[in-house]
C-alpha cells in the first residue's frame, strides 16, 4: 500500500501537490529505499508531468487566448523556443519552481510535448538519481553533496548544448536541401 501512495503522490507532485519534488522523493527514499522510490517516483512524475502537460495544452486552447496576444507572452515563447532544452531542462533538474510552472510555461510557449518529454524524462532522471543516490554517489567519488548536484548541472549544460548543436545541424541541411 505504501508503494501504492507513493506512486500517487508522485503523480500528484507537478499537477498539485504544494511540497518540494525533494520533500517527496527523500521522503521516499527513507520508507521505501532508493531504487524503489528513483523507479516509481521516476514514472510517477513522468505521468504528473504528461498530465499538467496536456491539461495546460487543451485549457489554453479555450481560455487564455488574450493572454497569447500579448507582447510579454510573445517574448517568452520566442525565448523558450529558442533554447528549449537549456531553459525547460535546467528547471526541471533544479529544483528552483516547481514543476507544475515548468509544465504550464511549456504548453503555454507551444513547446511540443514530443520536445518537452524527453527533456523532462532526461533532467528527471538526474535530478531523482541525485536525490536518492546523492549520498552514496558521493561517498563513491569522494566528494561532497552539493559538488555531485554541481556536476548535475553541468551534465544538463552540456545535454543541452550538444542537443542545440545537432538540431542547428539538422536545420542547416535541411534548409541547404530546401533551397535547390
Amino acid at each position: 500500500m505504501k508503494y501504492f501512495i507513493f506512486f500517487i503522490c508522485c503523480i500528484l507532485q507537478p499537477i498539485c501537490l504544494p511540497v518540494p519534488e525533494a520533500t517527496t522523493i527523500l521522503t521516499g527514499t527513507l520508507k521505501l529505499g532508493a531504487t524503489p522510490t528513483f523507479v516509481i517516483g521516476l514514472t510517477g512524475i513522468m505521468i504528473g508531468i504528461v498530465l499538467m502537460y496536456q491539461i495546460t495544452h487543451y485549457l489554453s486552447k479555450k481560455y487564455l487566448r488574450k493572454l497569447k496576444k500579448s507582447p510579454k507572452f510573445k517574448a517568452y515563447q520566442h525565448y523558450m523556443s529558442k533554447y528549449p532544452v537549456l531553459t525547460t531542462g535546467l528547471l526541471f533538474a533544479i529544483p528552483v519552481i516547481p514543476d507544475e510552472i515548468i509544465c504550464i510555461g511549456s504548453a503555454l510557449g507551444n513547446i511540443k510535448l514530443g520536445i518537452m518529454l524527453p527533456i523532462a524524462f532526461f533532467s528527471k532522471v538526474i535530478s531523482i538519481g541525485m536525490i536518492t543516490y546523492s549520498k552514496k554517489i558521493a561517498d563513491i567519488l569522494l566528494l561532497q553533496q552539493w559538488q555531485v548536484i554541481l556536476i548535475e548541472i553541468v551534465i544538463m549544460i552540456i545535454a543541452s548544448i550538444i542537443y542545440q548543436k545537432v538540431n542547428e545541424k539538422k536545420k542547416k541541411k535541411l534548409f541547404k536541401w530546401t533551397n535547390k
